[in-house]
């Protein structure tokens, strides 16, 4: 195995870790008696793998992960067992020049490379793997009887001494998806195992291991338990909640639901709040001009301002980011959420549940002296109406509408039942929004746009962008995090005046003095070099590119 001390000096020399970051770990960590590799993990916020893949970028070396790592039949009866076991190494089949390739834990283990070398007699190309994924992969495969059948590697419930521990193993699942930042875990039930998933930037990724469906029922037992479910209950959906610690003692909450399938069942667990120090309106991402509006929005005395877009589109940050800023011991401030995500100091958050509506709530919060109200989202007209009635009689009024679009908040709201002169005399502002992955700042890599991404983009002049490369700090997928797209319509006089004439869509958007598209977001942050133009092609926020023909036609 590669020693800790290689793969952090190889994330030094990167730049993915500080010096002055590991000495000050390596304090705390021998003070509390912790590995430094795994204080350093938590510490920075990076999974293990992350350290091997920095150590692969360092050395020329391809690294190798997921579904990529299949291992050749016929090869692995060629070799001992015991040589794969002690020495982490897989042989996967021979590439397309006949050259078979070979992943291994530690590529500086000479010896070990030799031995196999030996062994097959062919040219040999090593791939790093994170040890830890090469040990599931290890055991999963049936290397004890020889000769071994084709169809003894196939996975199996494991060996006697490989006794599956249901704690330990959830404790890892939520563990990963910490150091992934990620916001969601999908276990699922499949025909024969049940595979684990975990969002990140929005896309979904393999858990570098698999399970029995033995397996998956003792993890489902375990997290049933530590969220107050029913164990025995497996034909009806549940929801529950836990909350776990991960290593260096940060906190999160989770929000769990379970469903039956046709292959058994299967649970979905949102992590809450794990990037809590994030909320701020500085770091959400609106552009100066934006950010000032909406700074002056939130501390207005009374009025509503709406937050829309799709499940999962950063709705909620952003409101709390704003309730962040202008929560002060002078004001109260209430919400009601389904669920809270982030405690806030300071501040009465109601939890809305099958007892209490958000039409409920909002009734009760007028009789405790608000300044500020929060409704997690608009769901019907009552809510709705009680909502721009709170904010005409003195109160500021914050929540979300699921819309695609800013100015379609106004017809929502109508088609809600609520009155065109009430929306009119009491909209502030309506912000839409999207998520996008944001590029890796240590590997994006400039280019100048094409003929089509310029006509894309409506420019005409020369322009460098950005694109997606891939290092150890990305995972390799050339993206780190996420960043909001805001289409902003900020309600002047004159807007008011168009929405309580009950005005439509199309009108309002050519009249609309103070509107900023999701498109015109999207481009600006391509042209800073924050995202990438195939990032706003994923999104649909580009037109097509036309055709060289279609160009030529244009030209003539």
């Amino acid at each position: 195995m590669l020693r800790d001390t290689v793969l952090i000096n190889a994330c030094v020399q990167l730049g993915l870790l500080s010096p002055e970051l590991v000495t000050e770990v390596q304090r705390s960590a021998r003070r509390e008696r912790k590995e430094l590799l795994t204080a350093l993990a938590f510490a920075n916020r990076m999974p293990i793998s992350a350290f091997y893949r920095a150590y692969a970028g360092l050395h020329r070396l391809p690294f190798i992960s997921g579904k990529a790592i299949q291992p050749s039949p016929e090869l692995l009866r060629k070799l001992p067992q015991s040589l794969i076991e002690r020495r982490l190494m897989l042989p996967l089949a021979s590439d397309e020049n006949d050259r078979i390739r070979l992943v291994v834990a530690d590529p500086e283990d000479h010896a070990g490379i030799q031995q196999v070398k030996r062994i097959l007699g062919q040219t040999i190309d090593i791939y790093l793997a994170a040890p830890k994924e090469l040990t599931h992969i290890i055991q999963r495969v049936t290397l004890r009887s020889a000769p071994q059948s084709e169809s003894s590697l196939k996975d199996n419930s494991g060996a006697a001494d490989n006794i599956f521990d249901p704690v330990q193993t959830l404790d890892d699942i939520f563990d990963e998806a910490y150091l992934l930042r990620s916001s969601d875990i999908h276990i699922e039930p499949l025909k024969e195992s049940v595979q684990i998933r975990i969002r990140v930037d929005g896309r979904l990724q393999d858990y570098p291991r698999n399970f029995t469906p033995e397996e998956g029922l003792s993890l489902m037992s375990r997290l049933k338990v530590l969220a107050s479910m029913d164990i025995s209950e497996q034909r009806m959906p549940q929801d529950g909640s836990l909350t776990h610690t991960v290593d260096n003692g940060v906190e999160f909450d989770t929000r769990i639901a379970t469903l039956p399938t046709r292959f058994g069942e299967r649970a979905t667990i949102r992590l809450l709040g794990s990037d809590g120090d994030a909320l701020s309106l500085q770091q959400i991402g609106m552009s100066i001009d934006d950010l000032t509006r909406f700074r002056e929005a939130i501390v207005k005395p009374h009025g509503m301002i709406l937050i829309t877009g799709p499940t999962g589109s950063g709705k909620s940050t952003t409101l709390y980011s704003a309730l962040q800023e202008i929560a002060t011991d002078d004001i109260n401030i209430l919400t009601a959420e389904d669920p809270v995500e982030y405690v806030m100091e300071g501040i009465s958050q109601v939890h809305v549940s099958g007892k209490v509506s958000f039409a409920d709530a909002l009734r009760s919060f007028l009789r405790h002296d608000p300044d500020v109200i929060m409704v997690g989202e608009i769901r019907d007209g009552e809510t709705a109406s009680i909502a721009m009635k709170a904010s005409m009689t003195g109160h500021l009024v914050f929540s979300t509408l699921h819309t695609n679009s800013a100015i379609a908040a106004v017809s929502r709201l109508a088609d809600l039942g609520a009155e065109s002169y009430l929306i009119g005399s009491t909209l502030l502002s309506v912000i839409a929004q999207r998520l996008i992955r944001r590029l890796c700042p240590n590997c994006k890599h400039p280019k100048q746009a094409s003929t089509s991404e310029l006509q894309q983009l409506g420019l005409s002049q020369d322009t460098t962008l950005y694109e997606a490369k891939g290092c150890a700090n990305c995972m390799d997928s050339g993206y780190k995090g996420r960043l909001a797209l805001f289409e902003t319509l900020w309600i002047d006089n004159d807007m008011a005046a168009l929405i309580s004439q009950g005005a439509d869509e199309s009108t309002l958007q050519k009249e609309a003095k103070h509107f900023f598209s999701l498109r015109q977001d999207g481009i600006a942050k391509a042209l800073q070099g924050l995202t990438s133009i195939e990032e706003l092609d994923r999104l649909a926020l580009l037109p097509l590119p036309r055709t060289a023909e279609q160009l030529d036609d244009t030209l003539a």
